[in-house]
């Protein structure tokens, strides 16, 4: 869907959500800033805004994590180059990125544990 096929306020709201100011997304939808910073105090307004910020959010990081794929792959086959200095540079950067898909994916297992936490926590209360 484009911004054109949008009424102005379902526009704004993708503009808003691509990180246009509010004067931006005003001048891309025929209105003044001042209305659309309005339209902000609605919190159902703001809550669309930030529904299309996550959903934007989502696309970005699906294509990332093909992309990472691609990417490992392709230092993964420089691990195997004829040139010492293409296989260290390829190790180098896949060790790098090790400590913090590490700590990722520690935290990711905290939060879980926290919410089961907390959810027991409420069942027992």
């Amino acid at each position: 869907m484009t911004v054109s096929d949008l009424d102005a306020k379902s526009q704004a709201v993708l503009l808003l959500a691509q990180g246009a100011s509010s004067d931006k997304a005003g001048e891309g939808v025929g209105v003044s800033g001042r209305t659309v910073r309005r339209w902000r105090e609605d919190p159902a307004f703001e809550a669309e805004v930030k529904a299309a910020q996550r959903e934007l959010l989502a696309e970005a990081r699906a294509a990332l994590g093909g992309a990472a794929r691609d990417a490992i792959a392709t230092l993964h086959a420089a691990l195997q180059d004829p040139s010492t200095a293409l296989r260290i540079r390829a190790a180098a950067v896949l060790l790098s990125a090790l400590p913090a898909i590490s700590e990722q994916f520690e935290l990711e297992e905290r939060l879980a544990a926290l919410e089961t936490a907390l959810v027991e926590s409420g069942r027992a209360a």
